[in-house]
């Protein structure tokens, strides 16, 4: 699943289930926040939309998981951790890695999307109402739910097994001691790869539908139809209202992190 790969050929052609952007999100241990939290990101208050939850321990009682280290991070940032204890660098390489496998000109708009939706929680839990094709699919509410880092998942019926059981059900394990952790819709590595690669399928739509728009517009219109599927229909008509919230922590994040950040 590398470059324009079969996978995020799929995603083209199969629009993302929205994320929450401005819902309630808990953790898998039960806890919620109602979006009042902080401290943020180190700065800006911290009460927007996604917050995830209180704690970084899963249900399992497994911290949060290690997602490695990269030879050179970027997108570090060095801010104090947020109120949930998380850093907002522990996500950094499978973004760096993940934006440059699918061709995406910014990695740091993925960092300020992981803030919004989960305050990088990988756990959390959101919009379990979702319908969609999951009565057809025979899912549940939370397997057709906003998952994870990115509040994202499977999609149904999609040709990819990434995320999903051998039965064709999300894989939904929060401990990253089972044996089946490794495809798990929460495993980061797992999860910021289905979201990257839905947005990459949301700007390779919005090119088609729109011609003629810059990269960063094509930037916000991808990310605009990840919160709210169709919401984009034009150059400049897209859901400012949820790509400003991502660009509030995006200024924060380049100014710290030295990052040349687009002037979305």
């Amino acid at each position: 699943m590398r470059g324009a790969s079969w996978l995020a050929v799929m995603l083209a052609m199969t629009p993302l289930a929205p994320a929450c952007g401005g819902g309630n999100v808990s953790s898998a241990d039960g806890g919620e926040s109602d979006g009042g939290s902080s401290s943020g990101m180190g700065g800006i208050d911290g009460g927007r939309g996604g917050s995830a939850s209180t704690g970084s321990a899963s249900k399992d009682g497994a911290a949060q998981p290690d997602s490695g280290t990269c030879a050179t991070d970027a997108l570090r940032t060095n801010l104090p951790a947020l109120f949930n204890g998380n850093s907002v660098d522990m996500y950094d390489c499978p973004i760096l890695a993940l934006a440059a496998e699918y061709h995406e000109p910014d990695a740091m708009i993925f960092k300020a999307i992981i803030y919004v939706e989960s305050r990088f929680q990988f756990d959390a839990v959101g919009c379990t109402s979702n319908s969609g094709c999951c009565p057809q699919s025979g899912w549940t509410g939370e397997e057709c739910a906003c998952l994870g880092a990115m509040q994202t998942g499977p999609q149904c019926g999609s040709a990819s097994t990434l995320g999903l059981l051998p039965d064709g059900h999300p894989d939904l394990e929060t401990n990253p001691a089972a044996s089946d952790w490794a495809n798990s819709c929460f495993n980061p590595q797992v999860n910021i790869e289905l979201g990257i690669a839905g947005i990459a399928g949301n700007r390779a739509q919005v090119i088609k539908q729109f011609p003629g728009c810059t990269v960063d517009q094509y930037t916000m219109m991808a990310i605009g139809n990840f919160n709210d599927y169709g919401s984009t229909k034009g150059c400049t008509s897209y859901n400012t209202a949820y790509d400003n919230s991502v660009l509030d922590a995006y200024k924060q994040y380049s100014a710290a992190a030295g990052w040349s950040a687009h002037a979305y």
